[in-house]
Formats: structure tokens, sequence, C-alpha cells
């Protein structure tokens, strides 16, 4: 799930914050830098700084006006301030037939080549998978979820030992050795977006969303909607996990163990509160 959490941040979210592109590479033009299905992530770069050897993402100046990463081979600079250039791909024999004109101020340059990633996406867009990724393993995670939660021993079960439901004091005790907020882990998360403004922006929207999170998780206790509640809660678990909000990962495992049992509904959800509130503080504290 942390996966795909993450895929969905780098190829949905993060061009919009960071300024990248990601496109998937169709054909063996570029080969063997860039195969067929690989990713490639672009970004921007002043026209003014364009060389040769620069691997570029530009509209051709015919036919479909399509985009095509080629390798510049050519630059050439008018009086009149604009730019044209000439490419190639590297598997090709013969130089692109054109005579391309950048418009605006900056192009896109190839930046870095995920392999492979773009054969998978296209697998996934498919109706079958699509529809499978949708409805099938949201319902054998909950499935499974609900499996772990029911076979707990009853009360009333004389053979087997029940260890006591956790009360208000248990259900906080062990979240005082645990830190509000683990800067380590968004410092990682902004080595891998590259950006540790990033990191701290993605943190922010995720204070800005507890609200909401906490809300449906009360919705769904209340109206005693197990599945809402479990998938909710596990929303809140891996999104916790991700900006290092070390109490609420733990508070809201707790409450995974606790779903079903009403008497500690109102506790949990006041918990989950207070610990949004102090992570939300100590998020304000570093971004000061």
């Amino acid at each position: 799930m942390i996966t795909a959490i993450a895929a969905v941040l780098f190829f949905a979210i993060g061009p919009r914050f960071f300024g990248y592109q990601t496109a998937t590479m169709l054909t063996g033009s570029m080969a063997p830098e860039i195969m067929p299905g690989d990713v490639v992530v672009t970004t921007l770069q002043p026209v003014s700084e364009v060389a040769v050897g620069d691997v570029i993402s530009y509209h051709i100046p015919v036919e479909d006006h399509r985009v095509e990463t080629h390798r510049v081979i050519e630059v050439i600079r008018d009086t009149d301030g604009t730019t044209a250039v000439r490419t190639k791909g590297d598997a090709n024999e013969s130089v692109d037939p054109w005579t391309a004109t950048l418009e605006g101020d900056h192009v896109y340059e190839a930046r870095a080549v995920i392999p492979e990633v773009g054969s998978v996406i296209r697998a996934l867009r498919t109706p079958i998978v699509s529809q499978l990724l949708v409805y099938g393993v949201p319902a054998v995670l909950v499935g499974g979820l609900l499996l772990m939660i029911w076979s707990r021993p009853k009360d009333d079960d004389a053979t087997t030992p029940v260890a006591p439901a956790p009360t208000d004091a248990t259900m906080g005790a062990d979240l005082s050795r645990l830190p509000v907020l683990d800067r380590r882990i968004l410092d990682d998360l902004g080595a891998e977006l590259s950006s540790p403004e990033g990191a701290l922006q993605f943190a922010g929207m995720f204070v800005d969303m507890l609200p909401q999170r906490i809300h449906a998780i009360d919705v769904a206790l209340s109206t005693g909607d197990v599945d809402a509640a479990v998938v909710a809660l596990l929303s809140l678990n891996v999104s916790a996990a991700m900006v290092g909000a070390v109490r609420l990962e733990e508070a809201s495992s707790t409450a995974l163990e606790l779903v079903g049992v009403p008497d500690h509904q109102h506790r949990l959800i006041e918990q989950l509160r207070e610990l949004g509130s102090e992570f939300q503080s100590a998020l304000t504290g570093i971004m000061r």
C-alpha cells in the first residue's frame, strides 16, 4: 500500500508541485539508453541553455505535432532571439527530417529514466486489470482484516483465555514513549522527492485532511459500518507513517484492533483528534 501511495504521489501529485513531467517511451528510437516501456522524467530548462547532446521532449513541427524525445545534434540561434534544433534518435540511422523551433522560454529536458514502469502502467490501465485493482484488492484487504477481527476469542469461550479489552489508560500508555513527529522520516521523504520543502508541503496536506479522515472514522464507527471504519483507519495509518506522525500511526493501529468495541469509540476519536493537534503543532514548529 505504501508503494502504491508513493507511486500516486510521484506520477500524479509530484508533477503539480515540483515541475517535472513523466512520459512513457513507446518506441525504440532512443535505445539502448531509453527502451520501449521506460518512463522518462523531464524537467524544465531554459531554451537559452539547450546544447548539443541534450535529450529533450518537444512538439515536432510536422504531422500530428506529437511530443518526441530525441537527442539534440544541432542548435540554431537566430538573430530574432528564437532557437531551433535538429534532433536524432540514438538508435535511428538518419536525422529527424525537420527543424523544430522551440516555443517559449523553456523546454523539457530528460533527467532520469525509470526502466519498465511504463509497461506496468499501460497494463494497469487495461479495463480488466483496472477493475480488479479498484474492486478486488480493497475487498481482499478488508476481508482479511475483518477475518482477523472476527476470529478473536469471545468472552464466552471457556477454553481460550481472553485478553482484557484496552482501557483508556492502556490506550495511551505506550504513546508517551513515542515522538509526536519523527523528523528523520520527513527528511527521508524529502530525499526521495529531492525536495525537503515538498515533504513539508505533503505533511501540511496530511494535516489539512486530518479532520475529514477522523470524521469519516467517527461516522463509520457510529453507524456500525465496520468495513468503512477499517478502510478509513488504514488510510490514516499509512499516511501517518509516511509523514512521521508516529503517535498517530500507533493510535490508528490500536484503533484497528478496537473496531467493533463500542465502549471505546468515543475515547478513540478524541485521542485521534488530540494527536492530530499535537502533530500539527510540531509540524508548524519545524516550518517556522
